[in-house]
């Protein structure tokens, strides 16, 4: 009795097949991103709330800033904004820089 259901346990892990996972993404725009991750509870597109509008931050940094404002946002920054200091974000490297882009491309649309 035990060698059948040893048997049997063996045949059947053998012959399951192991499924791949698979993940359907989403894309969502640049806003829906700065959304979902919580930039908008300290960040406002025209006005100060906590830390600068989205559109100060676009007038102070150019294209060749993009990794200081990556850093900023994945290891947090103080003083840079007055006496808030914005703590270090849960966001991808890629998130990061996908939304620090988009800061910085600001300044050529209206909103």
């Amino acid at each position: 009795m035990i060698g059948v259901f040893v048997f049997l346990v063996i045949f059947l892990t053998l012959s399951c097949e192991k499924k791949e996972e698979v993940k359907i993404l989403k894309k969502i725009s640049v806003k829906e991103l700065v959304g979902i991750k919580g930039c908008p509870h300290c960040h406002d597109m025209r006005r100060k709330l906590l830390g600068p509008s989205f559109y100060e931050i676009s007038n102070r940094y150019t294209e060749k800033d993009i990794d200081e404002l990556v850093k900023s946002m994945l290891q947090g920054s103080s003083k840079k904004w007055g006496k808030f200091s914005m703590p270090p974000q849960k966001l991808t490297k890629e998130e990061a820089y996908t939304i620090a882009k988009w800061i910085i491309e600001l300044k050529k649309k209206s909103y």
